[in-house]
């Protein structure tokens, strides 16, 4: 395998890791709540971090397509370096 096919395939690596990783926010073992809330953090005026969860509807509706987008991502991914 040539350095220029090698680097491709660590680059492809290292974005199939962190789809995963990125899978792993959502989806936890038994043991842990299944049941995630997203929460928006931001800068407040007084200089400090406040956060707002987000509506119940909201947050599924969005962690439903969050998840989806990142697995079509990452398969498109792992096709990409199966390919080379």
């Amino acid at each position: 395998m040539d350095t220029a096919k090698l680097r491709k395939a660590n680059d492809l690596d290292k974005k199939i890791r962190e789809f995963t990783e990125a899978l792993n926010c959502f989806e936890w073992p038994d043991k842990v709540s299944t049941n995630p809330r997203l929460i928006i953090e931001f800068d407040d005026d007084e200089g400090g971090r406040s956060s707002i969860k987000l509506p119940m509807e909201l947050s599924n509706n969005l962690i439903d397509w969050l998840k989806t987008e990142i697995t079509k991502n990452r398969q498109n991914v792992v096709n990409e370096f199966n390919e080379l």
